[in-house]
């Protein structure tokens, strides 16, 4: 039985009750009102967001800093030659100069080729500039962003030329889980148009719901540009009341440096990675146990899926009048021997069909007589000598010269 002595508690637990919902819903009326507004200043061009004002700043990001400002300020000399490729390519570009100029080559700021210019220059008498977007962990759709991305920059940023280094890794790999899980992909859809493939490439529902989230709301879409202004105030309040130096550089010793990277690769400072020239033999490092993850389980739908973006980017490159050489990278025969039965040569039979269906031209560089053993520091990535040779290589076989041995040049005294 209820008492008149029990009614005010009940009415004070409604009330608090009540209070508590009405800040949650005029909370939720603030939240759209704020998004509303900020769409409106957005919208109008108020806000001054821009790619290149990010919280961090990956390899992706260093390379599209030093292509975007060229480009805007009318540096960027008519572009020759694009060099695109995974880890394999970009080791063999800074480790190639590394000996080459006899120079350490600072991996967040190097993104073109001392050697390959020399030596086309050197073949064909004429000057070529070049811009290597040669990025960790590249895929196939990464490639076709990256090349999508850079005609949008106009005329002057159209290569005459696209060496695309491809391996079977780029193509299928079990730690992707999606097309839009790369770092490459989540910068340059902030640089980029990527609304023809932003469905498609989203395969999970937590994926296709990240992107309702961003077309419904304008905070969630440019998290990233208000991250930036968070980092940036953050940094300005540590100047001013700590007296901190440079905040944008690594100052940890090198042991702290490599766990950090490990643990966030996404976020490189200017002088974080430097590829030096070799002094005696180079060493070589099993990452068997990595590949054989990759390679684990081959899945055709990824496979067909990657190919479907090679055949867009070949499509975009010829429809732009760009020449493309894809290079089958040099790889061991230990790396080979870990991928599922039958894969290597799958792989190489539908690249070599969309090539000759797309009138690309594809050379064949996995060649261990080329390419022994001591030209790798690992099972897939070419040591600096590795690099140097590679380029000779490669230069000698653009220019039809499978029967001369490679040409080696060093640079002018």
């Amino acid at each position: 039985m209820q008492t008149s002595i029990d009614k005010p508690k009940l009415d004070d637990d409604m009330k608090s009750e009540n209070f508590a919902a009405s800040f949650v819903i005029q909370g939720f009326v603030c939240l759209v009102v704020l998004d509303l507004l900020l769409r409106f200043l957005g919208t109008a061009g108020y806000l001054g967001f821009n790619p290149l004002r990010v919280s961090h700043r990956s390899w992706v990001y260093w390379n599209e800093r030093e292509f975007l400002l060229d480009a805007k300020a009318s540096k960027q000399k008519p572009l020759n030659t694009a060099l695109f490729g995974s880890s394999l390519m970009m080791s063999a570009l800074h480790g190639g100069d590394a000996v080459y100029l006899n120079k350490p080559q600072n991996v967040t700021l190097h993104h073109k080729s001392q050697l390959f210019k020399d030596l086309v220059e050197k073949r064909s008498g004429k000057s070529d500039n070049n811009f290597a977007f040669a990025l960790g962990g590249e895929m196939v759709s990464d490639a076709y962003i990256l090349f999508k991305g850079m005609l949008e920059q106009g005329q002057g940023c159209r290569p005459e030329k696209l060496i695309y280094g491809i391996a079977p890794r780029d193509f299928m790999d079990h730690a992707l889980p999606s097309v839009t899980s790369t770092e490459i992909y989540r910068y340059m859809r902030r640089v980029t148009d990527l609304a023809e493939i932003e469905k498609q490439a989203r395969t999970s529902p937590t994926e296709k719901l990240e992107l309702w989230l961003s077309k419904l709301s304008y905070i969630y879409q440019h998290r990233e540009e208000f991250l930036y202004l968070q980092s940036r105030y953050a940094k300005f309040i540590c100047r001013k009341l700590l007296g901190a130096g440079d905040l944008d550089l690594v100052h940890a010793p090198m042991h702290i440096r490599k766990q950090a990277f490990l643990e966030l690769p996404e976020d490189s400072a200017p002088n974080e990675v430097i590829v030096t020239p070799p002094v005696g033999p180079e060493p070589y490092v099993d990452n068997s146990s990595e590949y054989r993850n990759r390679y684990r389980k081959y899945r055709e739908y990824q496979f067909a899926e990657q190919l479907g973006y090679l055949e867009k980017l070949l499509k975009l490159a010829k429809a732009n009048n760009t020449e493309v050489i894809l290079v089958n990278m040099p790889l061991t025969q230990a790396n080979m021997n870990l991928m599922p039965s039958g894969f290597y040569q799958n792989y190489y039979n539908r690249v070599e069909n969309l090539a000759r269906l797309n009138g690309a031209r594809l050379l064949d560089l996995n060649d261990q007589k080329l390419f022994p053993i001591e030209y790798f520091g690992d099972g897939v990535h070419m040591n600096t000598r590795g690099g140097k040779r590679f380029f000779e290589v490669l230069v000698d076989k653009l220019f039809q010269t499978e029967t001369a041995p490679p040409t080696e040049i060093k640079p002018a005294s």
